[in-house]
C-alpha cells in the first residue's frame, strides 16, 4: 500500500464511518463502508481471516479498499484529485460504475474521442487519459495542478456531475432510495469536491 492510498482513504473513511444496518440500504449491513457480500468475497480470496462484518476491524478494510477498489480502478497511476475522485466513485458504485463516470467525462471534455461507456478500464480509455494528462499538462506549463482553466479539474467535475445524475436517476428508480439522496450528493459530490480541492 502507498502513502498516497492512505491518505486517499482516510477521507473516504470520513465519508463511510463505522458500522450500519439500515434496513433501506440496498447493500446491507455495512462497516467501514464494507459490505458483507464484498467481505465474505475478501475472506473467500484469503485478503482477510473472517467473514464477521461486526468484528471487521480497520486494518482489514484497508486491505479489501486496496484490492478491490484501489488496484483495479488503477489509482495508482492516476493524478491528484483523479484518483480520489475515482476511489470514492468505485468504493460507492463498483469499479464498472466508477468507470463509466470517468469514459462519460473524457467523451465530453476530448474532441475526437468516442470511447464506449462499457466500464472497462482498457487501452482505449487508457490512452484517452493519458492524452489528457498531456494536453493538460501543456495547459498548467508542465505543473498539472488542478487550476481553474485545467483539463483535469474539468474532468473531475464532469465526473461528479454525472455521478449527481446518477444517484437522482437511483432514487428515482427506487422509492426507498430517495432518502439516502440528498447525503449522497451532499457527502459523495460536494464534500468530495472540496476535498479534491475543486472548488473555485
Amino acid at each position: 500500500m502507498t502513502e498516497r492510498f492512505s491518505e486517499v482513504l482516510s477521507v473516504v473513511l470520513g465519508f463511510e464511518g463505522g458500522y450500519v444496518n439500515d434496513p433501506d440500504d440496498r447493500g446491507g449491513r455495512t462497516n467501514y463502508g464494507i459490505t458483507e457480500r464484498t467481505l465474505r468475497s475478501a475472506y473467500d480470496r484469503e485478503i482477510v481471516p473472517h467473514n464477521d462484518i461486526r468484528s471487521l476491524s480497520m486494518a482489514e478494510a484497508s486491505l479489501i479498499y486496496w484490492s478491490d477498489y484501489w488496484e483495479p480502478i488503477g489509482a495508482d497511476g492516476m493524478p491528484k484529485p483523479l484518483d480520489l475522485v475515482m476511489f470514492d466513485c468505485a468504493v460507492n458504485h463498483g469499479v464498472g460504475g466508477a468507470v463509466k463516470l470517468l469514459q462519460e467525462g473524457l467523451n465530453s471534455i476530448l474532441r475526437d474521442t468516442v470511447l464506449a461507456v462499457d466500464g472497462t478500464m482498457g487501452p482505449r480509455t487508457r490512452a484517452a487519459l493519458a492524452n489528457l494528462r498531456k494536453e493538460n499538462a501543456r495547459l498548467t506549463n508542465g505543473s498539472g495542478d488542478v487550476k481553474p482553466y485545467s483539463l483535469l479539474r474539468y474532468l473531475c467535475l464532469e465526473v461528479l456531475m454525472n455521478r449527481t445524475r446518477l444517484y437522482d436517476r437511483l432514487a428515482d428508480r427506487n422509492v426507498s432510495q430517495r432518502k439516502f439522496l440528498r447525503g449522497w450528493i451532499h457527502n459523495r459530490v460536494v464534500k468530495l469536491g472540496k476535498s479534491a480541492g475543486l472548488e473555485d
